[in-house]
């Protein structure tokens, strides 16, 4: 495993969580912050702060005594690598899930070598490293996140909870299952620094540089209401390959064209 400088966490007393500070957590966290921008470090911080109160509260997690906590940490920590600034890391083809998904995966699999060398370490098996891809590459998606492994959901929900925090969606008795005094008291440590401008200009980018990478999903979103440069600029060019890429046209269009195969 890599030597990392020990990153020390403040305590959350209202919160009542404590980041992990093991040696694996601390590669992954350093691992994010010299790959990509400090606002992107901070989300995924956050998030794993999130993750941490949903453990708490959450009954779903709550109830599941055997639920991966190292491996919902870790997933959380690294999910938006996809979003890297090294751009060596990242592919010019795949979505930015499946990008961070297999960057997290390839650095989990050197940082928990064997120490022989020759492969994973005994805690970190095919299936623990496929659990990680799963939720990355599904955090975007929660219509299916929400039906996998309690990790993958966990990850999912913890993500989404650093867009809406005391707004999120999941009711607990005695009110919201994160608290505004929880909600500053991360923000306090973490904060935004531009998250919601950069995450547009981020999403447009992607629009930009790899299209065909956004047409099924929401990145697609941004770039018919924004452009492909977060002003407006590309924009028509943009709706155009959405337009070719109509989900319907493709399906229908398919099916029509075999017709004269089934007569």
């Amino acid at each position: 495993m890599s030597s990392s400088k020990p990153i020390s966490f403040p305590e959350f007393p209202i919160s009542q969580i404590t980041m992990p500070t093991d040696d694996l957590f601390n590669a992954a966290y350093t691992y994010v912050q010299e790959n990509c921008t400090k606002a992107t470090l901070n989300h995924c911080a956050r998030s794993v702060a999130f993750a941490l109160i949903l453990l708490r509260k959450l009954p779903p997690l709550t109830a599941n005594p055997d639920i991966d906590r190292e491996a919902i940490m870790l997933s959380i920590m690294l999910h938006d690598l996809g979003w890297a600034t090294t751009q060596s890391l990242t592919s010019n083809d795949k979505r930015f899930e499946v990008d961070g998904a297999e960057i997290a995966r390839n650095f989990l699999r050197t940082e928990t070598a064997a120490a022989d060398g020759v492969g994973p370490g005994e805690k970190w098996d095919k299936h623990r490293l496929q659990l990680i891809w799963d939720a990355i590459a599904l955090h975007t998606t929660p219509s299916v996140a929400q039906y996998k492994e309690p990790e993958v959901l966990a990850t999912q929900t913890a993500i989404t909870a650093d867009f809406l925090g005391p707004n999120l969606p999941v009711p607990v008795p005695g009110g919201p299952i994160i608290t505004v005094d929880e909600y500053k008291e991360i923000l306090g440590v973490w904060p935004r620094l531009g998250f919601k401008e950069e995450l547009r200009a981020t999403l447009c980018g992607l629009c930009r540089t790899k299209p065909q990478s956004t047409v099924d999903n929401f990145v697609g979103q941004f770039g018919a209401a924004y452009g492909t440069d977060g002003h407006g600029g590309g924009r028509a060019e943009f709706l155009k390959i959405l337009e070719d890429n109509n989900v319907v046209h493709l399906l229908e269009g398919g099916l029509t064209a075999l017709e004269q195969y089934e007569k």
